[in-house]
């Protein structure tokens, strides 16, 4: 058996003042308080001497492309830290401020200095889970929460957003968690899929993933370091449903639903967990270039992917024997989580906004049917045009291929 050895952090990444936040085109203005803070938190892994992987996830909407391209660069000269064994991930609440000047303003305004200070707070956190490092087991379970309710509902021929409770969603909660030779936890990953959007009012909040995360570390102690793992949700989002339609909350709902998912996490906890065995680390990432629809008034044959924003990255980590991570820089639907658990037997757990950020990955059907995920949101991104119906197929392909070991 080899043994895994993590080093945790925690480090808070809230604004000191208030900032315009992210992820509403219909809010404006600037933040007007704090509801929840904003953290990041890290995990680091180690098997044999100098064999190192990084999991870091973030309070933040997504990791823009110049502050992965920053970190990465940082990380490597400061830590050896190669990227293809790192993983920046984002809870996607959109109660933070914007982490990128290319997308739309209307999703929210970056501001420069915010984010400077988040990548040396994030290289702060590495620092010191690189000096907290010690043994561990590795513990999983999982569950079962009812939080989110799929958003594509067909009406009059086209897809709106309104709650669709017959439309798929992933209910399934995964808990691992990392115990010293103690017994004490140590670390814990939460997996989920529901999109952190309870509440658009202007206060800067972790949404209710950081609601869990902190319930969870009140409970263990503040040693121990939740990281929550945002599922692929890109069409699932709260159950706030009220005559038939959605409805904003507010801080107290977002308390609420972060109780909820807690309780589910301490449930499982308290039930038989599997101990999984160690494996050797092991991390890999690759690179396509996903189709593209014709643009409006344009003829001719549908386009290759024309630059690197609509490059899809597919990053795959081993954690232990039989559990892995795989990651992509996308919002992709919850079709795709679901195909990637059965087709690896659960063993990999699959999430988005890490790496990066292209926009939303929809299935073949949904471009069919048009809809926000598939067609409206293009734009706010920055794309010329949406993504053609076979990134379907060449997606499940890249995702088959990079995590060929499970």
């Amino acid at each position: 058996m080899t043994g895994l050895r993590v080093g945790a952090a925690r480090a808070e990444i809230t604004p000191f003042r208030s900032l315009p936040l992210a992820g509403f085109a219909h809010r404006s203005g600037s933040s007007e308080g704090v509801a929840r803070k904003l953290f990041a938190r890290t995990l680091l892994f180690e098997t044999d001497p100098g064999h190192q992987t990084l999991l870091v996830s973030a309070d933040i909407i997504w990791w823009g492309p110049e502050l992965v391209e920053r970190l990465r660069r940082n990380l490597l000269e400061r830590f050896g830290l190669p990227g293809a064994s790192v993983i920046l991930h984002a809870t996607h609440t959109h109660s933070g401020p914007q982490t990128t000047v290319r997308f739309s303003p209307l999703l929210g305004v970056a501001d420069p200095g915010y984010l400077d200070g988040v990548v040396e707070i994030v290289l702060g956190t590495v620092a010191r889970a690189a000096e907290s490092m010690e043994a561990v087991t590795v513990e999983r379970g999982s569950g079962l929460c009812s939080v989110g309710v799929n958003r594509r509902r067909l009406e009059g021929g086209r897809i709106v957003m309104a709650p669709n409770p017959d439309g798929q969603v992933d209910p399934e909660v995964s808990v691992v968690r990392f115990k010293s030779a103690a017994g004490q936890t140590r670390a814990m990953l939460v997996h989920y899929a529901c999109h952190p959007t309870t509440t658009d009012d202007s206060l800067v909040s972790s949404e209710f993933p950081g609601a869990t995360s902190e319930l969870l570390e009140g409970h263990f102690g503040e040693e121990t370091v939740v990281l929550y793992l945002q599922g692929c949700c890109g069409d699932v989002r709260p159950s706030l449903v009220r005559n038939g339609g959605f409805y904003r909350g507010d801080a107290e709902d977002v308390d609420r639903l972060g109780g909820m998912l807690a309780e589910r996490v301490v449930t499982v906890l308290e039930g038989p967990m599997a101990t999984i065995p160690g494996a050797c680390l092991a991390a890999r990432s690759t690179r396509i270039s996903l189709p593209l629809q014709e643009p409006p008034g344009k003829d001719g044959p549908e386009p290759e992917s024309p630059g690197p924003t609509t490059d899809l990255e597919v990053a795959w980590m081993r954690l232990a024997d039989g559990l892995s991570i795989l990651a992509l820089n996308a919002e992709p639907v919850v079709e795709y989580g679901l195909w990637t658990k059965r087709r690896f037997d659960g063993r990999v757990l699959p999430i988005g906004y890490s790496n990066g950020m292209i926009g939303y990955l929809p299935t073949a059907s949904q471009v069919d049917e048009g809809g926000y995920e598939a067609r409206d949101s293009a734009a706010y991104f920055g794309l010329p045009a949406p993504f053609g119906r076979s990134l379907e197929v060449e997606v499940k392909r890249e995702i088959e291929n990079v995590s060929k070991e499970d």
